[in-house]
């Protein structure tokens, strides 16, 4: 997104904040500011806004203060990390509640990293839309739930997966936590 936020006539850089939620737009000398803000409002969809001027401030202020803003190709390795750390704190709570031996957790761990970062590499493509539902959880988590039914048995396999599911959505911030029910 932001390399096609780069092709906007006027701008000469665009940056994300480390959240995600914010977009900074630097323009060339004599660009068009409210064209170019425009163009990229449109480019972004019904779901983006442009912030007020003290809240346009405080996120430039953050900018100069030296807070991290990335440019376009800086947040894949953003996405790794972050892929990295999810799948590290699903597997351990997944694993744990359903009392995976080492070598067992250490499989689903490596399964859950490998899929957790194509699907947030995938992210980065153009066209890309995230879809944080359910649907989209299970697609996530799909390859991991694959491995799972080689290498434990059935039953196990789908409360392994089922876990992970939950251990996802609370390490995401879906949820409180429940366990639930089997």
């Amino acid at each position: 997104m932001l390399r096609r936020l780069d092709g906007i006539p006027g701008v000469a850089e665009s940056r994300v904040d480390w959240t995600g939620r914010f977009l900074l737009l630097a323009l060339e000398p004599g660009a068009d500011a409210a064209a170019a803000a425009s163009a990229a409002l449109a480019l972004l969809g019904p779901g983006a806004s442009r912030l007020d001027s003290a809240a346009a401030s405080e996120q430039v202020e953050a900018f100069r203060r030296g807070e991290r803003w990335m440019r376009a190709g800086e947040t894949v390795e953003m996405s790794r990390e972050e892929a990295r750390v999810l799948a590290r704190r699903t597997a351990e709570r997944a694993t744990r509640e359903e009392g995976l031996a080492p070598e067992e957790a250490a499989a689903v761990l490596a399964a859950l990293d490998e899929a957790l970062t194509e699907g947030l590499r995938r992210l980065h493509e153009p066209g890309a839309v995230p879809r944080g539902d359910a649907a989209g959880v299970a697609g996530l988590l799909q390859p991991v739930e694959a491995r799972l039914r080689e290498s434990l048995p059935e039953g196990r396999a789908a409360r392994v997966a089922a876990a992970l599911r939950r251990a996802f959505l609370v390490a995401t911030g879906r949820t409180g936590g429940s366990r639930g029910t089997r």
